[in-house]
């Protein structure tokens, strides 16, 4: 009769959790519904993907500059 080593054991527990822990995460993330695009008015003034990751840190209007005497 065959035993199994106790590394044997370690990567089986390793990889039995791994695998529990990727099953758990895909079956919580998600939305619930149909995925849709709002077209609602509140919706245009929504930052998009791009805007989150890359805001826009330039001033709305250029500053003034000095003038010459």
């Amino acid at each position: 009769m065959a035993t199994i080593s106790t590394m044997t054991w370690q990567i089986l527990g390793k990889r039995t959790i791994f695998l529990f822990s990727m099953a758990l995460g895909l079956a919580a993330c998600g939305q619930k519904g149909a995925l849709f695009i709002p077209t609602d008015p509140e919706a245009r003034e929504r930052a998009i993907f791009p805007q989150v990751l890359l805001p826009d840190t330039r001033p709305d209007t250029p500053a003034p500059t000095p003038s010459q005497p």
